[in-house]
């Protein structure tokens, strides 16, 4: 079982670029501090109609639905969610549980 934890925000309006770049390297850091996660992906939004405004984008890689709850509840995402709540808004999270097929 592999998990995919996919993570949709839209930056409020008045962040500026230095704090949307902040919180974009706070995303990058995270493997480096939580070692539940296999691996992530992470980037500004290509434009597309059904996107729904999103700005940003990260997929993160589990090995199974207890490295996630590993991660949830780890220091360095609690302290990550506490510098981009306040600075995003229309979040979405969808985690889906993947067989990896040859």
């Amino acid at each position: 079982m592999t998990i995919h934890h996919i993570v949709l925000f839209t930056f409020k309006p008045e962040v500026t670029p230095e704090q949307r770049q902040n919180v974009r390297n706070s995303i990058s850091a995270l493997p480096s501090q939580i070692p539940a996660i296999q691996s992530l992906v992470t980037g500004e939004t290509v434009f597309n109609p059904l996107g729904h405004g999103y700005d940003e984008g990260v997929i993160f890689v589990f090995e199974n639905l207890a490295k996630l709850n590993e991660y949830r509840s780890h220091t360095a995402h609690l302290d990550y969610q506490g510098l981009a709540r306040p600075l995003t808004e229309g979040i979405l999270i969808f985690d889906i549980d993947s067989e990896t097929t040859a």
